[in-house]
């Protein structure tokens, strides 16, 4: 007697089920064919995903969510409030932070109060430093300084008073450094931001790496060198980006 087919089989060989392929290594495994690709990296991600895992860069289609100004959380599009920070989100859906930028003089004001601070600590800093090479004695104070005002620098006292300057500015710049790098690589603000409700990210909304928050820093010496005037390019652009903005391409935005 001949045999019927198995059913749901051709010619009576059983369907084998297909194997699935593997994941890249690093790759989030079981991504559809509806998965985000890094259009720089070309990494993989899930559908739900705003920002790559892998460079960090936004991807396609991030705009469908609301992005929390604050925290950077990615939201339903129908949400009101964050549900990550509780922070009010914006009214539309996607990464522009429209009208949100924090303006001239509220940044103006943030870097005073940081300049209180890191002043406060590099004069506490000077004070250790000339405690330890000089003491306490106002009269060798006054003694080096009668030589270094008559530019006597062959004297010894001079050369150590000098050595204490360059030992004094190094550790100035050193807390600065760490201060602005830290702060901004870990909250994205430093505490005089945090006073005024302000916060730095990249212009594509993720947050700050330490590199770039330390090349931030340092690009604001190129303000500093136009003793300050350059900051007002700050007031006029549409970001209201400062020249070390547009070197780190970042944005300051408001956080309340």
């Amino acid at each position: 007697m001949e045999e019927k087919p198995v059913e749901g089989t051709q010619d009576g060989a059983e369907k084998q089920p297909e194997a699935s392929q593997p994941a890249p290594s690093g790759e989030p495994s079981g991504t559809p064919a509806a998965s985000k690709v890094c259009s720089q990296c070309n990494t993989v991600n899930t559908p739900q995903s705003v920002y790559c895992y892998k460079c960090g860069l936004k991807l396609p289609d991030a705009e469908a969510r609301k992005i929390c100004k604050g925290c950077q959380t990615p939201n339903s599009p129908t949400s009101q409030y964050c549900y990550k920070c509780g922070l009010k989100l914006p009214e539309q859906a996607g990464g522009e932070f429209t009208d949100k930028y924090a303006g001239f003089w509220a940044r103006l004001g943030a870097c005073l109060i940081d300049i209180i601070i890191i002043g406060i600590v590099g004069s506490l800093l000077t004070r250790v430093i000339f405690s330890v090479m000089f003491g306490s004695s106002a009269d060798f104070l006054e003694e080096v300084l009668k030589y270094y005002l008559n530019y006597d620098f062959g004297n010894p006292l001079v050369r150590s008073f000098l050595l204490f300057e360059g030992l004094a500015f190094l550790a100035s710049t050193t807390v600065s450094a760490a201060y602005y790098t830290i702060a901004t690589g870990k909250w994205g603000k430093t505490i005089g931001k945090a006073a005024l409700g302000i916060k730095v990210i990249n212009a594509d909304g993720s947050r700050v790496s330490y590199w770039r928050a330390f090349g931030r820093y340092w690009a604001r010496i190129l303000n500093n060198a136009t003793l300050g005037l350059a900051y007002i390019v700050i007031a006029f652009t549409n970001k209201k980006q400062g020249v070390h903005d547009f070197i780190c391409n970042t944005i300051v935005i408001k956080t309340d």
